[in-house]
């Protein structure tokens, strides 16, 4: 068992539970009260000089890290904001988390994520996790709600920002965009290629995404009098891996497939290796495009045609938005973003 020195130089047993330096022992190493620790690491201004210098020496001496939960549970006025996430994979989460981070920390405020999984106890057990740092706002990105979840939102009183699809239903703000629209988009971008067989890859998302896809994918392909049938909604992530591995069993299934939608950038570019890997050229043999999380549609060979959604817009706009909310002000709202589709070579027919 580890032992620490004080200062009259006897020994005192580590906690036994964690393992972890105390504010009581450092207290004890400096010859003072806790609550002095204390206000010395929360309000070093109103601490005298040399005594403030005396426990910053012990809290380095000991390696004493302050317990920020505590802290935050003591104070009404927390600096931390938590955001949620599916999973940190999630496509777009990424751009905009880094935008986000950096309105808030301007402010004096820091950003703390969790995954939450995809609903369930797993959720709820992240929810509580998350609602017991007494947070100041929380950020929610694609995320489904089930109503325990919403029900402890709905009880801690604080702003809460939703980003992702767009949804008009949403008990908070909620910014992002409209798959439909996208999905839209691109199917009228291959129709008017020439693409006569067009099929749709979609990985697992939250439910409003879900719909929104769906019901932009049936409404675009009737609108051009093409069949909808052609649709692969597997429960795997968004990785490149996936794509590698289904367009094989696809392409089987649909022998007459000519174009073909993936719903983020990963999955496309796992489908243009699988091309690649069997021999088949792209856009000759089989069209690719996708709805774009970030970069990576631009930088994969061929170039990927796709719909790009402004996730650095969206944390901006969020950070900026939570603020208002904390300065209490504003009122809720839907703050929708527009889409831009690029035509690049994996989808561009040469000219005639």
């Amino acid at each position: 068992m580890q032992t620490l020195p004080t200062d009259d130089g006897s020994k005192e047993k580590r906690r036994k539970n964690t393992g972890k330096i105390t504010l009581a022992e450092v207290a004890k190493l400096v010859g003072v009260s806790t609550m002095t620790v204390s206000r010395a690491l929360r309000m070093p201004e109103k601490v005298n000089p040399e005594l403030r210098t005396r426990i910053e020496t012990a809290v380095n001496e000991l390696g004493y890290v302050p317990n920020l939960q505590a802290r935050s549970l003591a104070s009404a006025d927390s600096s931390l904001v938590m955001g949620v996430v599916p999973s940190f994979s999630v496509p777009g989460f990424i751009a905009a988390s880094e935008t986000l981070q950096e309105v808030l920390s301007r402010q004096g405020y820091t950003m703390m994520f969790i995954e939450s999984g995809q609903g369930g106890q797993s959720e709820e057990k992240a929810f509580q996790q998350m609602l017991a740092y007494n947070p100041a706002a929380i950020v929610q990105f694609n995320i489904d709600n089930i109503d325990s979840c919403s029900q402890m939102l709905a009880n801690a009183g604080i702003p809460v920002v939703e980003i992702g699809a767009i949804n008009h239903e949403a008990a908070c703000v909620s910014i992002g965009v409209d798959y439909a629209a996208a999905i839209k988009k691109l199917v009228n971008s291959l129709a008017q290629e020439g693409y006569k067989n067009l099929g749709l890859l979609c990985t697992a998302s939250n439910n409003v995404m879900f719909r929104q896809i769906l019901g932009g994918w049936n409404s675009a392909m009737l609108s051009i009098s093409h069949s909808p049938h052609r649709v692969v909604t597997p429960h795997l992530p968004s990785g490149i891996t996936t794509g590698f591995s289904l367009l094989g069993d696809i392409r089987i299934t649909w022998p007459e497939l000519d174009a073909l939608i993936c719903t983020s950038d990963e999955i496309a570019c796992g489908c243009i290796m699988a091309c690649h890997n069997a021999g088949l050229k792209v856009p000759d043999g089989l069209a690719l495009a996708s709805l774009s999380g970030g970069t990576l549609a631009a930088v994969c060979s061929p170039a990927l045609t796709s719909v790009e959604f402004p996730w650095k817009e969206a944390g901006t706009l969020a950070g900026k938005t939570l603020l208002e909310r904390l300065a209490g002000n504003g009122q809720q709202q839907i703050i929708e973003l527009p889409s831009t589709l690029q035509i690049r070579a994996s989808s561009k027919r040469p000219a005639r």
